[in-house]
């Protein structure tokens, strides 16, 4: 779990910059909704891989909404995807329930990769479900409506979707954060590396 720059860190939607934009694989596989942050038409793209039970990536959190995202958000795209490690518990249905949350709201599903980030502590695969039961009320969402996030194969698809799509970029950790293809491995490297391709 060595920090890289995948900017899959989701406190975007606080910043009222999350979207819904269709990505068509270069690998064959049909097309998806991913999160983008950010400017979604922008040449630039940084693509995130993370993990939300990561705590590399909840570290990664902070620096992309309170620094990163702020500064390059208009001229750059910050495309998220779902990287959920085999030993992580609770990573995988989480990521999940991100994807249902998507769907009803793109900002309720950055704001959801938010919580889990900024709860990880109190995250279990015993307390996931009533915890994003608890949380999602304030947005209208019922209890059978979470219950039934686990049964639809879609959602699970575009969770696995990502995944190859990772492997293809030959992503062994989270975060990793590629910029136009390349990894950046700190904060200062992407940030030095936008300025220079956006021009500034």
């Amino acid at each position: 779990m060595k920090p890289i720059l995948l900017l899959m860190v989701a406190g975007l939607m606080v910043l009222g910059l999350a979207a819904t934009t269709p990505r068509t694989s270069s690998h064959g596989v049909a097309a998806v909704p991913d999160p983008v942050a950010g400017n979604p038409a922008a040449k630039v793209r940084v693509i995130v891989y993370q993990d939300l039970e990561c705590p590399s990536c909840a570290q990664w959190h902070g620096v992309l909404e309170k620094q990163v995202i702020p500064e390059f958000g208009s001229k750059v795209a910050f495309e998220f995807r779902d990287f959920p490690l085999t030993q992580h518990l609770w990573s995988f249905n989480a990521a999940v329930l991100a994807r249902y949350f998507d769907t009803v709201k793109p900002a309720i599903g950055m704001a959801w990769r938010d919580f889990c980030f900024t709860h990880q502590t109190e995250l279990t695969p015993d307390t996931l479900l009533d915890q994003a039961v608890r949380w999602s009320a304030t947005y209208g969402i019922k209890r059978a409506q979470i219950e039934g996030v686990f049964s639809r194969s879609d959602l699970f698809a575009l969770v696995e979707h990502d995944k190859k799509l990772g492997h293809a970029d030959n992503v062994v950790h989270t975060p990793t954060v590629l910029l136009n293809g390349v990894e950046a491995t700190t904060p200062e490297e992407l940030t030095k590396r936008l300025t220079a391709a956006v021009g500034r």
